[in-house]
């Protein structure tokens, strides 16, 4: 007999819906590589050797199996939950003090807690993240907009970890190149890179001056994918959901002394203030259950999308290897 994890009804084993709740059972001890169905104390498969639950998935027909697409679409993820694993992202930062002889210098210190920084000095972009390879930012800019650049990409990354620790969770299993190409393939997609612009440009506004608020690559996306206004509206809720979860965390970090700093900084570099982008800034944002419901059907759409389109397959196998290479 099996459980329900929904609603606790026993059902046979045989049962592939729960019998009282119509809810998709999860079927325990299956193997995630080939399939076979183990006892329930075992460990390891009995058809090829492998670790029920694995540590890691290396490989996209693993993490793509039956299983895995039944544990992503009964994912029930509490606010409580949902909170412990924010902090895992976060904790980090815990631990260290916020140091540096400039003001540039101390966020880049913070931002490196996370993941590495570097500067670029060719291309027009003030700055970008790659997985695996940390965040680029372009140092001839002044300091005040490294500042701000450094921030937003940051934000990036971070929300790329919350997903990235979520589904480890859901999965039980740890960070991989295989997963994280699943993670930068759904974040790339016209919609939710709209959302994920988003987020990263609220968050950085929320740590410069009042009126240096800059949407200009959120704006150059509106245009060039052409999406109804319903539609952005969505992205921009949504992604203002994840801006104010992280901006929540690096309040704790970047102070009011530290963004005071910031403001200075923006002084002495004689930069002038636009506030036109001000008001592309919203308040709304969804609940934290409803966010988390939308987050988990959406990646289980694309999840099941790409288990079963060659061309998408093909694109993620692109981004691994991208992402191994760096």
């Amino acid at each position: 007999m099996i459980n329900c994890d929904m609603c606790g009804t026993l059902n046979l084993k045989e049962n592939n819906y729960c019998t009282h709740c119509g809810n998709k059972l999860i079927i325990e001890h299956i193997c995630p590589y080939c399939g076979e169905v183990n006892l329930d104390y075992a460990t390891h498969c009995i058809k090829c050797k492998s670790q029920i639950n694995p540590i890691e998935i290396n490989d996209f027909d693993t993490l793509f199996s039956q299983y895995n697409e039944n544990l992503l679409s009964n994912a029930q993820i509490t606010d409580e939950k949902y909170n412990k694993l924010l902090k895992e992202v976060f904790i980090r930062a815990d631990y260290i003090e916020v140091y540096g002889n400039t003001t540039k210098n101390k966020i880049l210190n913070f931002a490196g807690v996370f993941t590495e920084c570097k500067p670029k000095a060719r291309g027009y972009e003030r700055g970008f993240i790659f997985l695996g390879n940390g965040i680029y930012y372009d140092d001839r800019l002044e300091d005040a907009i490294q500042i701000s650049t450094i921030i937003h990409e940051l934000a990036h990354y971070l929300l790329f970890s919350i997903i990235e620790t979520l589904l480890c969770d859901i999965f039980s299993i740890m960070p991989s190149t295989t997963l994280q190409s699943f993670i930068w393939y759904f974040l790339t997609l016209p919609e939710f890179k709209i959302m994920n612009e988003y987020c990263a440009h609220t968050v950085e506004g929320r740590f410069v001056p009042y009126g240096y608020q800059n949407y200009g690559s959120f704006n150059l996306l509106i245009k060039q994918m052409g999406l109804d206004e319903e539609s952005v509206k969505g992205m921009v809720i949504f992604g203002n959901s994840f801006a104010n979860e992280i901006i929540a965390y690096l309040e704790k970090y970047i102070d009011d002394d530290l963004r005071d700093e910031i403001k200075l900084q923006y002084r002495k570099d004689s930069i002038e203030p636009s506030y036109e982008e001000i008001l592309t800034e919203t308040s709304d944002s969804l609940p934290l259950s409803l966010k988390n419901r939308t987050l988990i059907q959406v990646l289980l759409d694309i999840f099941k999308e790409s288990s079963k389109e060659i061309v998408v397959r093909e694109e993620l196998e692109g981004i691994k290897e991208m992402i191994e290479q760096n």
